[in-house]
């Protein structure tokens, strides 16, 4: 396995608990809005698991698999205004309590459907800061209109990442998480493992770590006992796609 998928292995080892566990933070910075958070989202956050798990069968070989059920997702092509305001908005609220902080990564996590309203379980934007190289700037940017916005502040050794995050790059950013699901859906194998896990979670994380490329990394994990996972990067400029094999 090459450095790239080796780098991208561990951040999806590690990511995805360390957001699990930031809304128990002790440093939990003020509620931007003054609507009522669901503790349902918080829940089921905490006690989620790892994105990654035991090798993959032969998934894309399988002719005979069922017709999945429709994935929910927003369109891509209609999305992609949302984004750019849903990114801005999230940034700016974290540079109102620490004005140098850059985005370095955005974590997006569903279940059970790619829907943004009845599937979303939690929606990171992740900052780091120059001055302030110990931590991470974290806020959680629901899209239901009912929940409010929360940011927290985590320190960086928490993460336990063996390698740094590079800033997001803006001018290479061409690839909405909607449209990385939509192809890691169609391209990436992903509506056939839908089609075979009706219980399943779905992480898509834009990041560059250095030296890397700049991609959406989408993992889909079964979590019906099966130990079924597919992971597929998606590059978040071009949109090309590649399955990445089960470790062994």
């Amino acid at each position: 396995m090459n450095k790239n998928k080796l780098t991208w292995l561990a951040l999806l080892l590690i990511l995805p608990v360390v957001l699990s566990a930031a809304s128990c933070q002790r440093r939990v910075v003020e509620d931007i809005t003054d609507d009522t958070i669901q503790d349902d989202e918080v829940a089921d956050d905490q006690t989620s698991d790892n994105l990654t798990g035991n090798a993959l069968d032969d998934l894309l070989d399988d002719t005979s698999s069922p017709t999945p059920p429709v994935s929910g997702l927003a369109d891509p092509d209609t999305v992609y205004q949302k984004v750019i305001q849903e990114t801005t908005s999230a940034v700016e609220s974290i540079k109102l309590i620490q004005p140098d902080a850059v985005l370095t990564a955005i974590a997006t996590k569903y279940r059970n459907s790619l829907s943004d309203t009845t599937g979303l379980l939690t929606n990171y934007y992740i900052l780091t800061s120059p001055s302030e190289p110990g931590y991470y700037y974290l806020i959680n940017v629901p899209r239901d209109g009912l929940s409010r916005q929360v940011r927290f502040i985590i320190p960086i050794q928490d993460f336990n990442l063996t390698f740094d995050l590079m800033p997001i790059p803006y001018d290479e950013w061409k690839i909405s998480y909607a449209k990385a699901l939509q192809l890691a859906e169609t391209q990436g194998g992903g509506s056939g493992f839908r089609a075979k896990h009706s219980n399943f979670e779905v992480s898509a994380i834009l990041a560059m770590p250095v030296a890397q490329h700049f991609t959406w990394s989408v993992t889909y994990k079964a979590t019906d006992n099966s130990g079924d996972v597919l992971q597929v990067q998606v590059d978040a400029n071009s949109g090309v796609v590649q399955i990445i094999p089960p470790s062994l």
